[in-house]
């Protein structure tokens, strides 16, 4: 009975405590934080940039809206993917340096609006300077004697002491990325090629830091293309590397070469013990093969009659023949369209030979063979021309296996 009576007295306290007690329910109340957190500089040319945000607890309803003030050169603005504003601007034709700010809001049922702005700054027809900082990033960029495949760049620091971080790439690459965004996306590749060489973040930027006056001449670049080099201080003694400076860029085009009419124009470069070619076809839409050999490897093959251009063909269509039932020619990673670069580092004294050749669906050359030698005495190179050599047939077809290379 008294357990009874216990126990029926718990149930009723419980009861009570559950009736008179309501259970609190807190709602999250998003914040709308901005992550591109200093000014957008545009290029006088214009083009497409971005700004970036980030919600905390978004609500159902909410919404993101952008308008610039004043309005005239920036257009095209697009608010449909999450974390991003985009909008166009136009070229700046004129020799003043021209300003906007744009600002962002987030609206949603049951709250005030949420806002931050950014401005936007685009130089002038002559490239004049942001007066309000006229040179936020503390390095000096000199590209000079710019060739179709090399360009040999200087970067001087204010600083000697302080450890900075280099990077090339085509423009095409960061155009539209403001100095965050750009850090941003340099991490994660970074990131990604420590994981693939098994290194920790912080021990690869170890590796690719640099200090003082650098002096490069960077070869593997592709012709008549506009590449940007871009550099910024780093801090890499804490737990995540961080950007101490604004990013310095500067922009150049590779030249040209000449286009040999129905033909392939092959020009090699020579710098240290490595060579440097490019390909330029005369038009873009049939595929060559673009590859490099050694006399001591046709000669240890077997490739001992014929010219040096016979020979290299002869080897490459043995090589690829082999796999053409199950692998088309199309599938090699030496088997190009358009303008095209290879390269390589001397091991050895030797001749060695880079070539190029309109090819067909069986392997087989449709036309003449464009070949340059190399001499190579263990020191020193040089880079001679040799005669074409003239095949028949045509056809093409419809993608790409890295092939060792010989």
């Amino acid at each position: 009975m008294h357990y009874q009576k216990f126990l029926w007295t718990t149930i009723c306290a419980m009861a009570i405590l559950s009736c008179d007690t309501p259970q609190k329910q807190e709602t999250e109340v998003p914040v709308l934080t901005p992550t591109t957190t200093e000014d957008i500089n545009v290029l006088k040319e214009g083009g497409q940039y971005n700004l970036t945000y980030y919600i905390d607890h978004p609500a159902d309803d909410g919404r993101i809206e952008a308008s610039v003030s004043p309005e005239g050169w920036i257009d095209g603005i697009n608010t449909e993917t999450p974390g991003i504003v985009s909008f166009n601007a136009s070229a700046n034709e004129s020799e003043e340096i021209r300003e906007a700010s744009m600002e962002v809001t987030y609206i949603y049922t049951g709250g005030e609006p949420q806002s931050f702005s950014v401005r936007i700054v685009q130089e002038a027809a002559d490239g004049t300077d942001d007066p309000d900082n006229p040179s936020d990033a503390p390095f000096t960029i000199t590209v000079t004697d710019i060739t179709y495949s090399t360009a040999d760049i200087t970067i001087v620091p204010d600083d000697p002491s302080m450890p900075f971080i280099v990077w090339v790439d085509e423009a095409s690459e960061i155009n539209g990325l403001d100095d965050d965004a750009l850090f941003t996306e340099d991490i994660t590749i970074m990131e990604s090629t420590a994981a693939v060489m098994g290194q920790s973040l912080q021990g690869y930027i170890d590796m690719i830091v640099k200090h003082g006056e650098q002096n490069r001449k960077q070869s593997k670049l592709n012709p008549s293309t506009e590449y940007a080099v871009w550099c910024y201080g780093i801090d890499n003694s804490g737990s995540y590397p961080e950007r101490t400076t604004s990013i310095a860029r500067e922009t150049f085009t590779t030249d040209a070469p000449t286009v040999t009419d129905n033909g392939i124009t092959l020009e090699v470069e020579v710098t240290g013990n490595t060579f440097s070619a490019v390909a330029t076809p005369y038009t873009n839409d049939k595929y060559y093969n673009l590859n490099w050999n050694s006399e001591s490897t046709l000669q240890n093959s077997g490739f001992t009659d014929g010219t040096a251009a016979e020979r290299c063909f002869e080897f490459e269509y043995d090589y690829l023949s082999k796999y053409l039932a199950f692998m088309p020619v199309t599938s090699w990673a030496n088997v190009k369209q358009g303008p095209a670069t290879t390269s390589s580092t001397f091991k050895n004294e030797d001749t060695y030979y880079v070539f190029a050749y309109f090819i067909n669906d069986d392997a087989t050359a449709d036309g003449d063979i464009y070949i340059k030698t190399i001499e190579y005495d263990g020191e020193n190179a040089t880079v001679l021309d040799a005669p074409g050599v003239s095949f028949l047939r045509a056809s093409l077809t419809d993608k790409k296996v890295e092939r060792p290379m010989p």
